[in-house]
C-alpha cells in the first residue's frame, strides 16, 4: 500500500512541477548578469547594487515584466538615493514596490534595476539584503509575467552585504537525516 501512495504521490508531484513554473528569483548583485550576490560596504561613498530578474530550477526562462519591493535592510547600511530605470515601463521605486515592463520578452537573466545609495562604510558582516512581493500587490507573491503573458510568482533571492565565511548568499541549507530515517521511507 506505500508503495502504490508513494508512486501516486511522484507521479501527481511530477504533473504539477511540468506545468506549474515559478517565475524565476529577483535579487540583488553587484554584477548586471546575478552571477555575484556578495554585496560590498567597507568605504563610505556612492554605491549601486543591480536587481537582476534569474532563472531558478523549474522557473520560466523568458519574461516580460515583474513586481516586487526591495527595502533598505535594517542594518546600518547608508542612505538610499535613488533607483535607475533600465526598462522604459518603470512604475514606484525598490523602497515602496516597483512594477518593470521590459518592453518586449527578454531571456533571463535580466537586469531590471539598479538602486543607488550613499554608502556608510559602517555595515557590519553579514547583513542581509532581501528582495519581497510589492506591498500593494494582492497576492502577496513577486509577480512576474512570462513571455506568453501568464502571471507567474517569483521569488525573492536574499543577498548579503559584508559577508564571511559564516553567512554565504543565496545558500540553501539542507535538512539533516540519517540513512536509517531515508531508507524507513521506503520499507512496508
Amino acid at each position: 500500500m506505500r508503495k502504490v501512495l508513494l508512486l501516486a504521490l511522484v507521479v501527481v508531484s511530477s504533473a504539477s512541477l511540468a506545468f506549474a513554473q515559478t517565475g524565476g528569483g529577483i535579487g540583488l548583485s553587484s554584477d548586471t548578469q546575478g552571477i555575484d550576490c556578495n554585496l560590498w560596504d567597507m568605504v563610505a561613498g556612492l554605491g549601486s547594487y543591480y536587481v537582476v530578474h534569474k532563472t531558478i530550477p523549474g522557473s520560466i526562462t523568458c519574461a516580460t515584466a515583474c513586481q516586487f519591493w526591495a527595502p533598505s535592510p535594517a542594518c546600518n547600511m547608508g542612505t538610499y538615493l535613488s533607483d535607475t530605470a533600465v526598462w522604459p515601463v518603470t512604475i514606484g521605486n525598490s523602497q515602496t514596490g516597483v512594477a518593470i515592463g521590459y518592453g518586449s520578452p527578454q531571456v533571463l537573466p535580466v537586469h531590471v534595476l539598479t538602486i543607488n545609495f550613499f554608502n556608510s562604510g559602517l555595515t557590519g558582516a553579514c547583513c542581509q539584503y532581501d528582495v519581497f512581493a510589492d506591498p500593494a500587490v494582492p497576492s502577496g507573491m513577486i509577480e512576474v509575467v512570462d513571455c506568453n503573458n501568464v502571471l507567474h510568482y517569483g521569488v525573492g533571492i536574499c543577498a548579503v552585504i559584508n559577508p564571511d565565511a559564516s553567512c554565504p548568499c543565496w545558500a540553501t541549507p539542507a535538512e539533516e537525516s540519517t540513512w536509517g530515517k531515508v531508507k524507513s521511507l521506503y520499507t512496508d
